[in-house]
């Protein structure tokens, strides 16, 4: 199962247009809502009575409540979608679905009841389609960091325990590929490599030879380039990011790459993992502290 979740936007009624209407190819067969945030959801599609108009007021109850507080994109959509090889899940497996990825995300958590109101729409054997709206019952935001990471475990577990076809996944600690602008940046300039990639490797080579956090800002500016060091208030390092001198925007200013954005491996978190590592490893050599 693949889960697919969208940029919020903000026309709860214009989603709900296309999640009931044919489709672009008239591939939407029998429209019909599965699940709601309460059960008791209005079904355009098979309650002749309902209207698309009375569910979207429904689901943007909330967001009216809360006024100038509710966040201006604040329709929250995920698709979710079973291989063609699969059986075809019925309604009740697929509310299932739903509701789990709808805990999983933290948009409708288990037993909240100030979760997110939420629609889960089919209208193919396939896939079904989750609506929300991203304000709470007590009006607050919804607590949706990191929803597709989320969601895909939670899809992980769903394929075992349903016997479907178990997606392969990547682990996604692959370097970020330069965007195309990057790239044509660097022809213009003539560089070999983008500013990505050049400093991805400065700062790989900083984490093999430094041994201390101190050590390996030090080390990176040895090489020309620019660093930025982040601090909590306890003076303790919180990140950090880098930048090459010779690379500047449209403003002249530099053009900065957080760790994460260089390889996930070279975020500060899993650099500091590393080097105390290190450490531990030189001080039982040793038998002093580093």
């Amino acid at each position: 199962m693949i889960a697919n979740i969208v940029k919020p936007g903000h026309k709860t009624r214009g989603v709900l247009n296309y999640l009931y209407g044919p489709g672009r190819a008239n591939e939407h067969t029998d429209p019909h809502l599965i699940a709601s945030w309460d059960g008791f959801a209005p079904d355009p599609g098979r309650d002749s009575e309902a209207t698309l108009a009375q569910l979207t007021t429904a689901l943007d109850l909330r967001v009216k409540q809360a006024r100038d507080k509710a966040p201006k994109e604040h329709v929250w959509h995920c698709s979710v979608r079973a291989a063609p090889e699969d059986r075809a899940l019925s309604d009740e497996e697929w509310a299932t679905v739903a509701r789990r990825v709808l805990n999983a995300t933290g948009i409708a958590p288990d037993g909240d009841p100030d979760a997110c109101r939420w629609v889960a729409v089919r209208h193919a054997e396939d896939h079904i389609h989750i609506v929300a709206t991203k304000v709470r019952g007590d009006l607050r935001p919804a607590r949706n960091w990191n929803d597709f990471l989320r969601a895909d475990k939670e899809l992980v577990a769903v394929e075992k325990e349903y016997g479907l076809r178990q997606v392969p996944r990547g682990d996604r600690t692959a370097a970020k590929r330069p965007t195309r602008a990057e790239q044509e940046k660097s022809r213009r300039t003539g560089n070999a490599r983008t500013s990505r990639e050049h400093l991805r490797t400065i700062v790989r080579t900083a984490v093999s030879a430094a041994t201390t956090a101190a050590e390996l800002f030090q080390i990176i500016e040895g090489t020309g380039a620019l660093v930025d060091v982040q601090y909590f208030p306890s003076g303790d390092v919180r990140g950090y990011k880098v930048a090459l001198s010779d690379d500047t925007n449209a403003q002249g200013e530099p053009v900065w790459f957080s760790g994460s954005t260089l390889a996930p491996d070279l975020s500060y978190p899993k650099i500091a993992e590393r080097l105390t590592a290190t450490e531990t490893k030189l001080t039982e050599r040793t038998g002093t502290t580093v």
